[in-house]
């Protein structure tokens, strides 16, 4: 059965925050926080218990595998998806192609195992 999912979005200026946030959120998904950095981007989502970094490029840093693995390690069941170039993630999404964002967060929840409709059963 689908559950809300607490989503952080992560981009450097204000307007692709909010593009992400369009592109993430559904009747069943909520974005719970934001970031316009590396470092703020992981605390909110640690602080916010998210299920979802959503990472763009412009706030990803010099080393997002780095900040993928430390979410990860305070927050085993998180998932990073990343906008753009971003490296080490568990998904990424072209930057101009955020109308496919939900779809791979879908596809990681399903691929947990721990997400499920009901025509999956």
């Amino acid at each position: 059965m689908c559950t809300a999912v607490r989503i952080v979005v992560a981009a450097a200026d204000r307007e692709r925050r909010l593009q992400l946030r369009r592109a993430a959120v559904t009747a069943e998904w909520e974005v719970v926080g934001e970031a316009d950095a590396p470092e703020p981007a992981v605390r909110e989502a640690l602080e916010r218990r998210a299920r979802f970094l959503v990472l763009d490029a412009s706030a990803a840093g010099p080393r997002p595998e780095a900040l993928a693995r430390r979410l990860r390690s305070s927050s085993p069941d998180a998932l990073v998806v990343g906008v753009g170039e971003v490296a080490g993630v568990d998904a990424v999404v072209a930057a101009d192609a955020l109308d496919g964002l939900r779809e791979a967060m879908r596809e990681l929840l399903h691929a947990g195992g721990d997400h499920a409709h009901p025509e999956d059963r």
